[in-house]
């Protein structure tokens, strides 16, 4: 029994709980960009992937007739498969190690399970009960189009061959025999093959998916291109994840919101008109201020408020677009950089005496804050 989720500020209609589907091939990624993506948003993360390799670890385990359709469909039927806090598989209770579950022996057994249809049945419903009224990231080859075909957000997360054949590689067992490259790439591509023919769960690209290929991409920017992508989706998305940087106050009429309560002493006001060194492409540097609160809204045109966190250095960055009639109150000590295009205007409000501290952004952060960019504010 899961407890509800509270209103988010945009009412009944935004109540939803937020689904992000990511599908894709064998090897693109999906449960490495997943779970970071879980752990930014702070939401559940759903690796069905890891309860078809639980089910053929307990199958090769229970030294059944592998061959017998029939008889591996009526053991996997029989299993409860679930995820601990930890982010775990759960097999009847027993937690299996990861290594056991990616190891390349359950991997070239893992199609008695995902090609049998009584097998698939009873994991899709395992799956479903398991994402039912949360907000949650599922992850696996077929969660667009069978176990959550109502996300408000699916990605078909891909890389090419060679691509997946490096990483897949990179991760081989010390202990076990490698593979060439080649030999390795003729691999991945058969098994697409098969996985895109098969009839049980075939892999397909939903209509209503976005195509993310991540060939040259850093993990942190495909995560942040998936975030904004979301954030398109559920405007109130962040929110709670900034929420120790940002107080957002949205007016009960045009022109009013209460800002601070009157304890920091006078507030200073002004216009910005956007700045050489705060537009899109041109931003290289992020701000933290001491002594007050700074709080912005938008006027006229389109802005990004880039946000990198509260320790003495900024960490990864999330950003999320300005709404009109909404005051955006930047903590003290929140890393923040705010990005103006041309013919836009906000009103800002901050505390007297503030100090400014600022910091150059690393190219990691760069290449996140212009993922961010690139959704919110296409060429």
């Amino acid at each position: 029994m899961h407890t509800p989720l509270p209103l988010r500020p945009g009412g009944p209609a935004l109540a939803k709980p937020m689904v992000i589907a990511i599908d894709g091939p064998a090897g693109a990624g999906k449960s490495t960009v997943t779970r970071l993506l879980a752990r930014r948003l702070n939401i559940l993360y759903l690796d069905t992937g890891a309860m078809y390799r639980a089910a053929t670890v307990g199958i090769i385990d229970s030294g059944i007739d592998r061959e017998d359709a029939i008889e591996v469909a009526r053991y996997v039927s029989a299993r409860h498969i679930d995820f601990d806090e930890h982010g775990m598989v759960v097999m009847d209770g027993q937690v299996l190690a990861k290594e056991r579950i990616r190891s390349p022996a359950i991997t070239a057994e893992i199609w008695r399970v995902a090609n049998n249809a009584r097998c698939r049945e009873h994991l899709v419903r395992l799956q479903k009960d398991l994402v039912a009224g949360r907000d949650v990231v599922v992850e696996g080859r077929d969660a667009t189009t069978v176990i959550c075909p109502d996300a408000q957000l699916k990605i078909f997360l891909d890389a090419s061959a060679e691509e997946r054949a490096r990483r897949r590689l990179g991760e081989w067992p010390a202990n076990e025999a490698k593979p060439t490259l080649d030999e390795m790439v003729h691999t991945i591509r058969d098994r697409d093959g098969l996985d895109m023919k098969r009839e049980v769960g075939p892999l397909t690209i939903s209509d209503d998916a976005v195509y993310l290929l991540t060939d040259g991409q850093h993990l942190s920017e495909v995560v942040a291109r998936i975030m904004a992508y979301a954030v398109q989706r559920q405007p109130f998305l962040l929110e709670k994840v900034v929420s120790n940087q940002l107080v957002v106050g949205r007016s009960r009429q045009p022109g009013y919101v209460r800002v601070a309560d009157g304890t920091d002493g006078a507030w200073q006001l002004g216009l910005t008109n956007p700045d050489p060194e705060r537009m899109p492409g041109t931003t290289r540097t992020i701000t933290r201020n001491h002594g007050g609160r700074q709080a912005g809204s938008l006027l006229q045109g389109a802005a990004i408020l880039c946000l990198a966190g509260v320790g003495d250095h900024p960490h990864h960055v999330v950003a999320l677009p300005m709404l009109p009639q909404t005051w955006y109150v930047i903590e003290p000590g929140a890393w923040h950089a705010v990005i103006q295009v041309q013919g836009t205007i906000c009103a800002w409000a901050e505390s007297s005496g503030i100090r400014e501290e600022q910091a150059t952004m690393t190219p990691e952060q760069i290449a996140e804050m212009n993922a961010y960019l690139d959704v919110y504010l296409p060429k």
